[in-house]
């Protein structure tokens, strides 16, 4: 059975038109190979669990991340691409949502549609239990890999796997430390097991999923077409000074909000969570008015309340970042 799946996924149905593949993808579209390595992985760490594969942002962030590696960031992947059209391979099969079996004959190219019209993607039942095998799994991802990619981008590719294996890794662990007692500052211990790539990665799953995609100050959500967020992870005190990924030490922020943040402008009420607008903002100029009507509003905090801000890490900020004077203006 693994030998009909190893010939299956070397024979996968590409676009090879010369003009838009290079060498880097052996001259084929890379979006199928690439989303089958990303249900290869979360197979492993156990994410995906079930023959049904769903797509969540966990899957989403893994495919643009493989895409980045082998297309650079200035060409756009578009995950909904290969989800809908590895139909055509005979093991991957479309369920669609309640009332919208039509939808799944026409040309699916957006990742709204896909979502607003499918539920998940069937994997034959064979094939799952493949999946499940370590051996089995490695040896479908080495078809992948030197099939559809050239030697020289063969070893980056790999090593996103072995980053997406460690980064599951140490989110489990931060999730598990948000169980103990919060310690301010740490030491780099932990964090050290841990290439800086996989402890970025892990630490921004984390946090950005407890937040649910959601800025904690101005609760905006924005996922674009190709799945990427409008939210990073923040640190509270700064990785630099207290070595701590612990996702109490977190928040999801907007760009503007988060450089807000590290800027002392926005500062949190350690005992109430709501936002706090420094004087510093001019309450004269129009153009800051947006910000200043935040000020006492209730921060966005996630469900479970072990993942809430640690009050200790928020008066740090409110001592050592926050600037509570306002400025003399310098007309």
């Amino acid at each position: 059975m693994l030998e009909k799946y190893k010939t299956t996924f070397a024979k996968l149905r590409i676009d090879r038109v010369p003009s838009r593949w290079d060498e880097a993808t052996n001259g084929g579209a890379p979006h199928k190979a690439l989303l089958l390595l990303s249900v290869l992985d979360l197979v492993a760490q156990g994410e995906i669990n079930a023959p049904l594969v769903v797509l969540h942002a966990d899957l989403i962030d893994l495919f643009d991340r493989y895409w980045r590696t082998v297309m650079g960031s200035e060409r756009k992947g578009n995950i909904a691409l290969p989800f809908y059209h590895l139909k055509s391979d005979g093991f991957w099969h479309l369920v669609a949502v309640p009332g919208q079996e039509q939808a799944l004959h026409a040309q699916i190219r957006s990742l709204k549609t896909l979502e607003e019209s499918v539920l998940g993607a069937e994997l034959d039942a064979e094939l799952f239990a493949l999946l499940l095998v370590p051996h089995a799994r490695d040896d479908l991802r080495r078809v992948l890999v030197e099939t559809y990619f050239a030697p020289h981008v063969r070893a980056a590719l790999v090593e996103v796997g072995v980053i997406t294996a460690h980064s599951f890794e140490y989110s489990r662990s931060l999730i598990k430390r948000a169980r103990e007692p919060f310690t301010l500052k740490e030491t780099p211990d932990l964090a050290e097991q841990y290439a800086t790539e996989s402890r970025s990665t892990g630490f921004r799953r984390t946090v950005v999923a407890a937040y649910q995609h959601t800025c904690a100050v101005c609760k905006i959500r924005i996922v674009t077409p190709e799945g990427r967020t409008a939210v990073s992870a923040a640190h509270i005190v700064p990785w630099s000074v207290s070595h701590n990924d612990d996702p109490r030490n977190g928040m999801a922020l907007c760009g503007l909000h988060h450089w807000a943040f590290d800027e002392g402008l926005i500062g949190i009420n350690p005992a109430t969570y709501q936002i706090i607008i420094s004087p510093v903002v001019d309450p004269d100029e129009q153009a800051t008015e947006p910000l200043r009507r935040l000020h006492d509003a209730a921060l966005h905090l996630p469900e479970a309340p072990i993942l809430h801000p640690a009050p200790s890490a928020l008066q740090w900020h409110q001592r050592e970042v926050f600037r509570n004077i306002a400025l003399r203006r310098i007309v």
